[in-house]
């Protein structure tokens, strides 16, 4: 279930927006989206489980989150690099899309619609959209990556932190039914192309590389917990993403983990990466190799 999202005080409500953040999702198989508007702190001013809000309009973006917005009569196109108008950038694969614009201009009518609904369907797909933070946050270069990054606001607010700290010790042993918990890892597998004036342009395996994700915790000793797990899992390279002009793209690929108390925190990839996988990203691409984790997966094993 999601936070219960109180309406909007009135004074507030008709206050100028100016630029905000605009968030739409899209869960491809039941055809559910949801509509969020931000503003410049973060704070959710509306949100609708459909595509549209007041004069706010997403209906015309494609199942990758491609196309074009309006607000009232203008019209903006969904683009990582425009010559004007708001940044748009993309996230999709074969279950869900997401798009973030920020820059959007927009008065938010009072008495905007909220919802403490639930917009989707499936549990693998909640998840997944759970995973897939914003790629406008700071991720960790391999070299310099840190074990413990510090929890997103955004997940922060909805999610709450859930994640035990480390504890050092020697014996690999899981302390009672090991608090297990979803982490993911999330790593940027391909080269960076962009499209320029082309009318699209795509990125795929010759561009890519396949990574080993071990498990971490614990140095060289490991167990299983007892959970459907395994000491290492390979990303493949066998995907491609597809940009329009404009675009920067990239391949991104979630490890999914189960981390457990043994006493310290171990992360074991998910057999067969139950809840992870392959996913565009358009825009906010980064490096070949750069990663981060997301420790705020739901409760429970894969």
């Amino acid at each position: 279930m999601r936070p219960a999202l109180f309406a909007l005080p009135a004074f507030a409500a008709s206050v100028l927006a100016d630029k905000v953040s605009v968030t739409w999702r899209h869960e491809l198989s039941s055809g559910k989206t949801a509509l969020e508007i931000q503003s410049a702190d973060e704070a959710v001013l509306a949100e609708s489980c459909s595509s549209k809000i007041g004069s706010l309009n997403f209906s015309n973006v494609d199942k990758h989150g491609g196309g074009s917005f309006t607000v009232g009569d203008k019209k903006y196109e969904v683009v990582s690099h425009p010559e004007d108008g708001p940044v748009c950038n993309r996230i999709y694969n074969g279950n869900i899309a997401v798009v973030e614009c920020t820059g959007v201009d927009y008065d938010v009518p009072e008495g905007a619609a909220t919802t403490a609904e639930d917009c989707f369907l499936h549990e693998e797909n909640k998840a997944t959209f759970r995973s897939l933070r914003s790629r406008s946050d700071d991720v960790h270069s391999a070299s310099a990556l840190a074990d413990q990054p510090a929890m997103p606001s955004f997940h922060s607010r909805i999610l709450g932190s859930r994640q035990t700290s480390c504890i050092s010790n020697t014996d690999v042993v899981k302390v009672g039914d090991g608090n297990p918990h979803q982490n993911y890892l999330l790593k940027q597998i391909s080269e960076n192309i962009d499209c320029g004036a082309a009318p699209s342009c795509t990125v795929g395996e010759t561009k890519s590389t396949s990574y080993t994700i071990g498990f971490s915790g614990g140095g060289s000793q490991w167990i299983s917990g007892g959970f459907d797990v395994s000491k290492s899992w390979s990303t493949g390279n066998s995907y491609s993403c597809t940009g329009a002009k404009g675009d920067r793209v990239c391949i991104w690929y979630n490890t999914a983990h189960t981390a457990c108390n043994a006493p310290y925190v171990l992360k074991s990839p998910n057999s067969k990466n139950q809840g992870g996988g392959y996913y565009c990203v358009i825009g906010t691409c980064r490096s070949k190799g750069d990663e981060y984790w997301n420790n705020n997966g739901r409760a429970g094993g894969p």
